[in-house]
């Protein structure tokens, strides 16, 4: 069996799922894995047949259609081999931001990104190596978030009366953002990326965490008291995953 096969899985709903067969000697046992940066992937022990693998696929449709309802992911990612190139341009429009992105090669020396001007970029170090200018754009990313998102927090929370203890900023895979039980408030870097309006919208339900930490009815309904658009917000997110570039998507 080619050890990286291309499908389609059909859930219920008429939505068609690309997905790959992935075989791993270190897997024991067949397993899904669903994240909107690279999609549906089912992992497997070498020796599996592909007609059952693809029986266990389909028996498990409900919760892939399931899965990507609580992820927000409206269209699955489309799979590919070709390597996404870098930006010449990096447009943040949460915060309404844009640079460009100038290139200076040094042989020899790790990718290392910093501001070089009014909105320009300069990433030097062997900038033919393009996972590790990857990587240190998203490193570069993660700086600026945590520059910029705490206080777009403090300030949606001022504005609602909302009270959280802490906030951190991190690389999550699969969500915008959590709340813990202690009103203790993670968000993801990448929320750069998303529309002013759903960059609220998604601190704004973490701080309504704070009082409910479920998706209840009661939960929405708080979320409503401060979100006049939350139908148009909900909806909205369904796709904004795709409002992440593709050159994000393999940086780790």
């Amino acid at each position: 069996m080619n050890p990286d096969t291309s499908l389609q899985l059909l859930l219920d709903d008429g939505r068609s799922v690309p997905y790959r067969i992935r075989v791993s000697r270190r897997s024991k046992r067949v397993r899904l894995t669903l994240t909107p940066r690279e999609g549906l992937v089912m992992v497997t022990p070498p020796g599996v047949s592909r007609d059952w693998l693809i029986h266990l696929a389909n028996e498990w449709r409900g919760w892939v259609g399931k899965q990507m309802d609580e992820m927000g992911i409206a269209e699955p990612v489309e799979l590919h081999n070709a390597e996404p190139s870098l930006p010449d341009r990096i447009d943040l429009p949460a915060i309404g931001e844009t640079w460009h992105l100038l290139q200076r090669y040094s042989p020899g020396a790790a990718p290392r990104t910093r501001a070089s001007g009014a909105g320009s970029l300069l990433l030097s170090g062997d900038v033919r190596n393009t996972e590790a200018c990857r990587k240190a754009l998203a490193r570069w990313l993660m700086r600026r978030a945590r520059e910029a998102l705490p206080p777009m927090l403090e300030r949606i929370a001022a504005e609602t009366g909302l009270v959280y203890r802490e906030v951190s900023i991190r690389a999550q895979r699969t969500r915008w953002g959590s709340c813990s039980s202690h009103g203790d408030i993670c968000l993801n870097y990448q929320i750069l990326f998303l529309s002013p309006e759903l960059a609220r919208h998604v601190l704004l339900h973490e701080l309504c965490h704070t009082v409910r930490l479920d998706h209840s009815p009661r939960f929405w309904r708080t979320v409503a008291r401060f979100e006049p658009d939350l139908a148009q917000r909900r909806t909205e997110m369904r796709r904004s995953w795709s409002l992440v570039p593709a050159w994000l998507h393999t940086a780790r």
